[in-house]
């Protein structure tokens, strides 16, 4: 398993919490999911060969939010 941040803009509330974590546990892979709304960020831990960081990114931006992968 391999953790993963990504920056997130656009979360305002709970709700965008759940559209996110929604978005993420259809992908295969994914083990947790952290969803922090004040710091803007989502914490995944995931398997990078069948949840790479790319279709991280694109099930958040496909839940509408601007995102990207956070630097270490």
């Amino acid at each position: 398993m391999k953790e993963t941040t990504l920056q997130v803009g656009g979360m305002s509330c709970p709700s965008c919490i759940r559209h996110i974590d929604s978005a993420l546990r259809r992908l295969g892979g994914v083990d947790e999911i952290d969803v922090r709304l004040r710091e803007g960020i989502v914490v995944v831990q995931h398997d990078p060969a069948s949840a790479p960081v790319a279709a991280l990114v694109e099930a958040v931006r496909g839940a509408g939010y601007d995102v990207r992968p956070r630097a270490a």
